[in-house]
């Protein structure tokens, strides 16, 4: 989905992955991350949210949630994290990294509830009052109050399979008034997730329906005498949208795909953030049909077209295969790929893909890059994944 924006746009970063696996310094199976694009990215990020009085939580399950790589997001402008579960939560947590936002994707069990709040998040994402009420309580036996935001849903609202749930808008009021009588808790926002999608004809990115459910229940909390300091829109988050989301009313935004420079419409428009992040692997073997490269990193959404191969910097971008997406019934122990006619392809040969990826639901491997952009790659980090 990536490659050919990468081959474009970051060359370099390509060119770093053949020699990082030709030299042994990465193993097959990575993700590589170009350290300094990431940076560059981030900031920019931080610079257009700055400018539209926009607040940005970073997402970072994407790249593999794990401290060094937040450390270079926090570095680089955007100060605080938005953990989609719990476990992404306490990693970085444990680590010193400041929690802006944490339930939404994934709402907490109940007994986790009292480490949450050893956290001091910012804010707490609660799907319904039940959840709420276990919050509150816990807040209240050790003596704190915590902000929360209602997530919100319309019924003819996109919602992604598995991240069914929230609060009928219709029910909204009521919900209100119930959470408003418990101490421990103040609501002060909404959100809702996704936003935006990428339009028919791939040159923006365009409101989903779940936007106006998003503006229609901070309506609804004002009405009901909350103090709306916060109007969380996730999906998409770029500096392109951003003007966009501000002027809408919307407050705060999630980037994760938008510091790899790998939203849905990166792929189809150059956009202010390059592309950081390619995944990096090996030909094992040969059958009838295929090459087989070695897999644990393949994402069943990625949209994943073909790969580059071969063992030379200087040839590589020239030697494209396709690829056959993996089906999700199968364990990705290997990835097919073409038999090429106008090159040959060794066993050993790096495969370079560039597809949109989840890393923490892989068995991949990430390692973090310096130096690309100035031809010293450097690997200043390998997250192993055992």
């Amino acid at each position: 989905m990536f490659l050919d924006v990468t081959k474009r746009r970051n060359p370099e970063l390509i060119h770093a992955g053949v020699s990082l696996h030709q030299k042994g310094e990465i193993p097959p199976n990575t993700y590589v991350i170009d350290v300094d694009i990431l940076k560059e990215n981030t900031n920019k990020l931080a610079t257009v949210a700055k400018d539209h009085k926009f607040d940005l939580y970073f997402m970072s399950k994407q790249l593999g949630r794990f401290p060094e790589i937040a450390n270079l997001i926090v570095e680089s402008g955007i100060k605080k994290a938005v953990a989609v579960d719990f476990d992404e939560g306490k990693v970085l947590a444990d680590h010193g990294i400041a929690i802006g936002n944490i339930g939404h994707l994934v709402q907490p069990g109940k007994h986790q509830w009292k480490e949450i709040l050893s956290w001091r998040p910012e804010v707490v994402t609660v799907f319904s009052y039940e959840r709420a009420e276990q919050l509150a309580n816990n807040a209240v036996n050790i003596g704190v109050n915590q902000d929360i935001l209602l997530k919100v849903v319309g019924h003819e609202d996109s919602i992604y399979e598995s991240q069914e749930g929230g609060i009928l808008l219709e029910d909204l009021p009521e919900v209100i008034d119930q959470i408003v009588a418990l101490e421990g808790v103040t609501i002060v926002g909404v959100t809702t997730f996704p936003n935006l999608k990428l339009a028919s004809d791939k040159t923006k990115m365009i409101p989903t329906k779940n936007l106006n459910t998003l503006l229609k229940a901070r309506e609804i909390l004002e009405q009901n005498g909350i103090d709306v300091k916060q109007v969380n829109g996730p999906s998409g988050t770029s500096s392109e949208t951003i003007p966009f989301l501000a002027e809408e009313g919307v407050t705060h935004g999630e980037p994760g795909h938008g510091l790899t420079g790998t939203t849905p419409l990166h792929a189809f428009k150059d956009l202010a953030e390059k592309p950081a992040i390619v995944y990096v692997s090996e030909v094992s073997h040969k059958s009838d049909e295929n090459y087989h490269v070695i897999a644990g990193g393949f994402y069943g959404r990625s949209n994943m077209e073909g790969c580059l191969v071969g063992h030379n910097q200087q040839t590589i971008l020239n030697q494209y295969v396709q690829a056959n997406q993996t089906s999700p019934e199968t364990i990705d122990y290997y990835g097919a790929i073409d038999i090429p006619t106008d090159f040959p392809i060794e066993i050993g040969d790096t495969a370079i893909f560039a597809f949109r990826t989840q890393v923490f639901v892989t068995r991949a491997h990430v390692a973090l890059v310096e130096g690309i952009q100035a031809g010293n790659p450097t690997l200043i980090h390998l997250e192993r994944k055992w």
